[in-house]
């Protein structure tokens, strides 16, 4: 009985092999996104909800429709001719040259669509694409082609998108250099030692032994005196 007992003890020395979940990051560059972050949502899903772009280039996936909602036409399917019988078509005026005998269709003088200019009269004129023009224009530099908000005229913004904005407009603060304790005690023993003479504080070679310029000491005593430095 004991035995029994003792084998169940027994521990293969091979560790089990665990697969840890993937643990989501938490965001900490900006905190009004952090702010308004779903933890329970994917980073697409949360830029989408935000009102932000999570890719500047090309989509890679994600935005795929699912099986169910893409149409397959089935030629040999009866519903599928049915489905096209039933189309309507686009029906538009033209100007057209007939023979006068058979009354047979010669070409089509005018289709009512209007026509590309070409002034060089470039026989492949016709044969490019129409949409040439708009991908110029939709054309950004990341490489998208999708139309932007501005060039739709639309302005979707929502609250953290504006207030991201409020932030990005507002000028950054100007950044200043602290002076350590070894530069003042330096500062203080050369104002104590020449006063105001900055040509004299540029050719002691005992204090200044890093012969710093007339004009670098000049601009570190000015701003050791704005911040309260006295001898």
């Amino acid at each position: 009985m004991g035995r029994e007992l003792q084998k169940r003890k027994n521990r293969s020395s091979t560790p089990r092999v665990r697969k840890k979940p993937k643990s989501k990051k938490k965001i900490l560059s900006n905190h009004i996104i952090a702010e308004n972050w779903d933890q329970s949502l994917t980073l697409t899903q949360n830029y989408q909800r935000i009102g932000l772009t999570e890719k500047l280039n090309k989509r890679t996936g994600g935005v795929e429709r699912k099986p169910g909602e893409e149409k397959h036409d089935d030629p040999l399917s009866i519903e599928g001719k049915r489905r096209k019988a039933n189309e309507v078509l686009d029906v538009r005026e033209a100007k057209i040259q007939r023979d006068p005998r058979t009354g047979a269709i010669l070409s089509i003088l005018d289709d009512g669509e209007e026509k590309r200019p070409n002034p060089l009269n470039d026989p492949l004129n016709d044969l490019d694409s129409e949409s040439d023009d708009d991908m110029e224009e939709s054309f950004d530099q990341h490489g998208s082609v999708y139309p932007t908000a501005s060039q739709n005229g639309t302005q979707p913004k929502t609250d953290v998108v504006a207030r991201l904005e409020d932030e990005a407009s507002r000028p950054a603060p100007k950044y200043q250099r602290k002076q350590s304790e070894g530069e003042i005690a330096f500062i203080e023993e050369l104002v104590r030692k020449h006063g105001d003479d900055y040509g004299a504080m540029a050719r002691d070679m005992k204090v200044n032994y890093m012969q710093r310029s007339e004009g670098d000491l000049k601009k570190r005593v000015k701003k050791w005196r704005e911040r309260g430095g006295k001898v």
